[in-house]
């Protein structure tokens, strides 16, 4: 199947190609994701009240303050500009992606791509609420959904529960393992004023996309086996 050590080789062979660009995405997708409202209450508490023009900064205070702005912006761009950073990474493993694949959730079934991560949301936040260690579960099992509207935001809801679920069905706790490999490196980045864990983001989401495609190979073998006993 795969192991840990595999799929975070497989992922710096891909960054020592192209890392750079990786990373510009990540810091596309973080700056377009939910993460504004903290970026943007950032600028207005390190500027001085008399800097900015008084226009300017209400529009600050309302979008940093606007509880169903950050909503709206993360149901809309944020989920969206995900499933177009995941789309970029699983390109990214075959070649050299133009930057503009971050968009491309926007250009497909936009509606569908926003219905199916909201859904999700909703079901993983609904699963935190009853109990914590189900809701962690529930977000594993839900992990591959992004991907899976990354390459084909045609998927219906329920084909991309089911998916995700086949392909992430014995591989939880696999999951969970590989997210703390990468806490010590989150941990030395923070160490530097929080600067460094920006340089790590390109190797975690690689080395998941990583993990995506191994699975979705898995997958499919086993629906050919499948067809062939059937048959």
């Amino acid at each position: 199947m795969w192991n840990r050590q595999q799929v975070k080789e497989q992922a710096k062979q891909i960054m020592k190609r192209n890392y750079w660009k990786m990373l510009v995405v990540t810091l596309i997708a973080g700056i377009l994701n939910a993460e504004y409202v903290d970026l943007i209450q950032a600028v207005e508490d390190f500027i001085p009240d008399n800097v900015l023009p008084s226009m300017f900064s209400s529009i600050l205070t309302i979008l940093s303050g606007g509880f169903f702005v950050g909503l709206l912006s993360s149901i809309f761009i944020g989920n969206v500009i995900r499933v177009g950073e995941y789309n970029y990474f699983i390109k990214n493993h075959y070649g050299n992606p133009a930057l503009n694949e971050i968009f491309q959730g926007f250009k497909g079934n936009y509606l569908n791509v926003v219905k199916i991560m909201l859904i999700m949301e909703l079901k993983i936040m609904l699963w935190l609420l009853l109990l914590v260690v189900p809701g962690i579960i529930k977000a594993y099992e839900y992990s591959m959904i992004p991907y899976l509207l990354a390459e084909n935001p045609n998927i219906t809801m329920d084909e991309a529960f089911s998916l995700s679920k086949q392909m992430t069905t014995g591989q939880k706790m696999n999951l969970f393992v590989l997210d703390l490999s990468f806490l010590g490196w989150y941990f030395l980045g923070f160490l530097c004023f929080g600067i460094g864990a920006l340089f790590v983001k390109p190797y975690d989401v690689a080395a998941f996309t990583e993990v995506y495609l191994i699975l979705k190979e898995s997958v499919k073998k086993d629906e050919c086996a499948t067809d062939i006993q059937t048959d």
